[in-house]
């Protein structure tokens, strides 16, 4: 998990007395380009690991201008975010519950190898990434 800071205004919730407003700044996308991959070689690096070992990336998409954001970022081909692409079109951005339907789709119809490493990830609140690594194994 890493938490950019002072960025309590790019995502989350205000209170109001009318209740709660969400709060999704449209400068996302740029952030997710300008600060994300940092986030991710960081991670892959405590893992003794690089971007050529990743085969598939499993993440909250957010929306389309999030998905390309990731692959301009990343120096992703589109194929890596499939499952986010796919549950975006048929689905939409369900919040925090669209990484599950990603991840499911991914179980379901992706093109798992033997000893594929992957990445689940999603951005949150404040402006977070929540990073996960994971591997299919002989037999799984």
């Amino acid at each position: 998990s890493v938490l950019m800071k002072q960025s309590e205004d790019v995502m989350g919730w205000d209170f109001t007395d009318q209740g709660f407003k969400v709060i999704f700044s449209r400068d996302i996308p740029t952030l997710v380009e300008k600060w994300l991959k940092t986030n991710v070689q960081v991670f892959l690096d405590k893992h003794q690991l690089s971007f050529t070992d990743i085969s598939v990336f499993l993440a909250h998409p957010g929306g389309k201008k999030v998905i390309e954001a990731y692959i301009k970022s990343l120096e992703l081909s589109p194929e890596k975010l499939s499952s986010a692409q796919s549950i975006l079109q048929k689905h939409g951005n369900m919040s925090s519950a669209t990484i599950l339907y990603v991840i499911k789709d991914h179980l379901l119809y992706g093109h798992k190898k033997e000893a594929e490493r992957g990445l689940i990830g999603a951005l949150g609140p404040g402006f977070s990434s929540e990073l996960l690594l994971f591997s299919w194994e002989k037999g799984a």
